[in-house]
């Protein structure tokens, strides 16, 4: 029975499979980075309130909602670009925008990466890490050795 649901699911049986191991890593990472913080540990499998207080931890909160704000701006100027303004001026100043947004949203990711990079003893290196490998370097930070030392 269990073979013919196997070979009936094929590969995206086992990508499945992957993806959760993944996320049940992941979801571990995030709970030792809440209780090295020394904060509630089932706020970190709530989602998006884990980032928000993630953010609290390492930052501000003020940033998450500005990230979160930057992020529906360039969604907004992406649509228009694609489905409104497809040719003309307006397509030029709208793209010009966009790219501008997505260069403040990616400083404020860079920021938050750094201190939480900080936040947890380490440096500017495991920062890059964080900011173009952040999954791995998560994984590394929860699961590692690294202890809190507040706010940075």
């Amino acid at each position: 029975m269990i073979n013919a649901l196997v070979n009936s699911l094929g590969v995206e049986f086992y990508v499945y499979l992957i993806q959760l191991a993944f996320f049940i890593i992941y979801l571990v990472s995030y709970w030792m980075l809440f209780k090295k913080a020394n904060v509630p540990e089932w706020k970190s499998i709530i989602p998006f309130y884990n980032v928000y207080k993630m953010y609290d931890i390492v930052w501000e909160t003020k940033y998450f909602w500005l990230s979160i704000g930057l992020t529906f701006v360039h969604a907004i100027f992406s649509y228009l670009i694609q489905n409104v303004f497809t040719t003309g001026i307006l397509m030029i100043i709208f793209t010009v925008i966009r790219l501008i947004v997505l260069f403040f949203s990616c400083m404020v990711e860079y920021f938050f990466c750094r201190n939480l990079a900080r936040s947890y003893g380490k440096g500017d290196g495991f920062t890059f890490g964080l900011f173009f490998l952040y999954p791995i370097f998560i994984l590394i930070l929860g699961l590692g050795s690294s202890r809190f030392v507040g706010k940075r």
